[in-house]
């Protein structure tokens, strides 16, 4: 009887045995086949074909002009030509349309009625936008003494969904003149986070005002946000180590004096090392460097929308 079972228990381990390497055997030939498979279609599919030229058209405020940038080169969108040029070996050729003090609607305008602006952005095969800092910076500036109390917060989210609506209605209109081409959307930041940060609500208007843009941006196909905020408002503390620096670098509203502020904006020095000491707002020449490798990084995640044929 035992021997029986016995039997019966080696018979039914070399089925096992049998079945498992039946399967194994199976398994590995099929994945030799797709291996064979997959090695075909790389030989049989070529690497996707870069352009020989880009045309970057570039729209928006003083950050798409280059004020702050001491090479007076025109800012990132010099840089972002040079890095093109150097690292994908394409020639490329830029149009600067940004303009000093312009807010969204500003924009908006000059691109319906400048008939130069509207042809270079039909003929784009990607294009920049800046847009948003004047808007926010003028809310804040007309009420800055309310920074704290509900008033402010009522203008601020009435603000705050007219720039949604001229953003929305300017990528729109962006579309109309090109359908196609990429549009890179930079995030505003707070020039004065270094000198302020204890006013905690100037940088949560500042990041609504981001997600606004970004919920505006990703609504529309082939429009990407370039996120400049935290580097660019936080400077050299960005760094979790100098953090703890910060409380040494701040001012207080309520104890400085409104010459003593004046002073320490026309001090040469600057507390933030990617913001320009000649006005404490608009990016340095370190500044404009960050924006274009951060802009590079998300150009090259969508490379099939302008630099493949």
């Amino acid at each position: 009887m035992k021997s029986k079972k016995l039997t019966t228990l080696i018979i039914g381990l070399l089925a096992v045995g049998i079945s498992g390497t039946y399967l194994y055997n199976s398994h590995h030939a099929r994945t030799q086949v797709q291996k064979v498979i997959k090695t075909a279609q790389k030989v049989t599919q070529p690497k996707p074909q870069k352009v020989s030229k880009v045309k970057l058209v570039a729209l928006g405020d003083s950050l798409t002009h280059g004020v702050g940038d001491t090479t007076n080169k025109g800012g990132y969108v010099n840089l972002i030509k040079n890095k093109i040029e150097k690292e994908d070996h394409v020639k490329v050729t830029t149009k600067n349309f940004g303009k000093t003090g312009d807010k969204s609607n500003q924009i908006l305008h000059r691109l319906n009625t400048q008939r130069k602006i509207y042809e270079n952005v039909k003929n784009a095969n990607v294009i920049t936008l800046t847009v948003g800092g004047n808007d926010l910076m003028q809310v804040i500036g007309q009420n800055f003494n309310s920074m704290a109390n509900d008033n402010m917060k009522q203008v601020m989210e009435r603000s705050q969904k007219n720039y949604q609506s001229n953003l929305n209605t300017l990528i729109n209109r962006i579309r109309f003149y090109n359908p196609k081409a990429p549009i890179f959307v930079f995030s505003i930041y707070n020039p004065f986070y270094v000198y302020f940060f204890n006013i905690t609500q100037m940088q949560t208007y500042t990041n609504n005002w981001n997600k606004s843009a970004k919920n505006i941006i990703n609504s529309h196909k082939n429009v990407y946000f370039v996120d400049i905020n935290k580097q660019l408002s936080m400077g050299q503390y960005a760094d979790k180590k100098n953090q703890a620096k910060l409380a040494k670098a701040q001012m207080n509203l309520n104890t400085e004096t409104g010459a003593q502020l004046e002073k320490i904006f026309s001090n040469s020095e600057e507390k933030n090392d990617y913001i320009s000491p000649e006005d404490h707002f608009h990016p340095n020449l370190k500044g404009y460097k960050y924006m274009t490798n951060e802009l590079y990084k998300s150009m090259h995640a969508h490379q099939n929308k302008w630099l493949e044929k």
